[in-house]
């Protein structure tokens, strides 16, 4: 487990300060309707903004990736979270020129300004180092304006980006304090532990079961998504061309250690037993062994696999969800990342410990009705590496630029 230390910003005086605050706000937008399709990481920032209501707080986030078509201005999200705070936010379309600038100086205490998608800045991701972060101009400029700099944003703690490190000090916020004593807890967790892969990223969620099946602190996993259909292909199980092509720099990269930690821990990885697909618009479900020789495209656990994972759920203390069951946003597809979620809200009401990994499996979990009855984290991919043992970018800066 990486070393995990650090000042909040709660820890000293801010009424009345100017405090700059990396959040993320990272969300999934319906680009059709210019609207946010799910707000659970905009929602979980509120308390961050009502612990620093005595200060003048400036927003600096992310919208998705440069080059993609939802990285988009934060005007949505200004107006957001504007309503969720009684209209105390303001909106700026620069980062730090001199609108930015001159904003951030007129910011009154009690106040919220919200930069620009910093993402649509290019140098953002380009840096290699803390030490070259730091003589960026966004750092430069905006620096001598702030009494203090908080990295809140547990969401990209993975990353390594001039936004997240390159602040002359750097303490935790509120939301990244709440995320590390949950990875804490994940690291120690209460038997029967389970957890549920799905979704993409296949072979880096399969590094961190192993990892996490080597220390003891899993006891099931129950495998959906690309990581069940890398799983499968090597353990000589033909889920199809179509299927496998999506995986197959994985497979062929990494299949003999798959093979090896599957037959170390045989009773822990549970496979599907079947999977959905889609015909003429149809939801249609055939056993696991029937999808390589009909070739088709699947997109969902089946029925039979759902009821077999809440079972296991059922009599779980702790339970880690990262990624979803199935293609969520597709209609015929949604059925069992429903269903689960569903389930471990049950196991919650029951007395376990669940954590869901945010991105996807989050928005999964607001759009179903369920998130207020389980943890969801602010970060998919993000808790995934800290989970895998990792030291990440912002465990370093915590430490090393502690005020």
């Amino acid at each position: 487990m990486p070393e995990i230390k650090f000042k909040n910003i709660t820890d000293f005086d801010i009424k009345g300060k100017k405090i700059l605050v990396r959040v993320d706000i990272n969300s999934s937008i319906d680009l059709e309707k210019n609207e946010i399709r799910s707000d659970p990481r905009i929602k979980a920032i509120i308390p961050t903004m009502e612990a620093l209501k005595e200060a003048a707080v400036v927003l600096i986030a992310h919208q998705s990736r440069l080059g993609k078509p939802d990285c988009i201005d934060l005007e949505l999200h200004a107006n957001r979270l504007n309503e969720y705070l009684g209209g105390r936010v303001k909106y700026v379309k620069d980062l730090f020129g001199d609108e930015a600038i001159n904003a951030i100086k007129a910011l009154n205490p009690g106040e919220v300004l919200v930069l620009n998608n910093v993402r649509l800045w290019k140098t953002e991701t380009e840096v290699k180092s803390i030490v070259e972060a730091e003589q960026t101009d966004l750092v430069k400029k905006l620096s001598p304006l702030f009494d203090y700099f908080v990295h809140d944003a547990f969401g990209a703690a993975h990353r390594a980006h001039v936004s997240l490190i390159g602040w002359p000090a750097i303490c935790a916020g509120p939301t990244v304090e709440r995320e590390l004593k949950m990875v804490e807890k994940l690291f120690k967790p209460e038997k029967p532990s389970v957890w549920l892969v799905g979704g993409a990223k296949a072979w880096d969620k399969f590094e961190a079961v192993k990892f996490n099946l080597e220390n003891g602190s899993i006891d099931k996993v129950l495998m959906c998504g690309l990581t069940a259909i890398l799983v499968l292909e090597a353990k000589g199980i033909s889920t199809g061309d179509v299927n496998r092509k999506i995986i197959e720099e994985d497979l062929i990269a990494h299949k003999d250690e798959i093979v090896a930690v599957c037959e170390k821990y045989p009773d822990a990885i549970i496979l599907p037993v079947d999977l959905a697909y889609e015909e003429n618009g149809v939801r249609k479900e055939i056993a696991t062994a029937e999808v390589g020789p009909m070739n088709v495209s699947t997109g969902d656990i089946g029925s039979k696999t759902v009821a077999q994972y809440q079972e296991i759920l059922k009599s779980a203390k702790t339970i880690v969800a990262n990624g979803p069951p199935g293609i969520f946003e597709m209609e015929n597809f949604k059925k069992s990342s429903y269903e689960i979620v569903e389930a471990m809200a049950a196991a919650a009401d029951a007395g376990a410990f669940v954590a869901i990994g945010g991105g996807d499996m989050g928005a999964v979990a607001e759009m179903s009705g369920y998130a207020d009855r389980i943890t969801v984290s602010t970060g998919g991919g993000a808790l995934l590496k800290i989970l895998s043992g990792n030291d990440l970018p912002l465990l370093q800066v915590l430490r090393e630029k502690m005020p």
